[in-house]
């Protein structure tokens, strides 16, 4: 079954997310930070996994490249207010950048590619 880990620091984008994802038919949780994010990736599998930049206790670009150390099983969706990460993001491994402010349009557009 798929299922998607949203890592934010913003809860209510947190929530938001969730609520799209479910209505897509993609179960899914979240955390706040790099440390739960880490523990979450360890004892689960992921297909779809939504990841800021920004977070309080690091950046994504160091989940980045935790993940990196595993096989790959999942597509990595970086979401980021900063365009001009875009090129480094996919460089770090990972599959699309989404920029913030996003679109439920967009998120549904990006999770049918990875289902096609």
């Amino acid at each position: 079954m798929k299922k998607a880990l949203i890592i934010d620091d913003e809860v209510d984008l947190c929530k938001l997310l969730s609520l799209q994802l479910k209505s897509l038919g993609i179960p899914n949780e979240y955390v706040n930070t790099i440390r739960e994010a880490k523990e979450k990736f360890r004892e689960n599998q992921y297909e779809i996994i939504f990841l800021d930049l920004n977070l309080t206790d690091g950046s994504g670009f160091e989940m980045l490249q935790f993940m990196n150390g595993f096989p790959k099983r999942q597509k990595v969706i970086v979401i980021s207010a900063y365009d001009n990460e875009q090129k480094k993001v996919l460089e770090s491994g990972a599959d699309f950048f989404l920029p913030k402010p996003f679109t439920k349009k967009k998120v549904a557009q990006i999770v049918d590619s990875i289902y096609l």
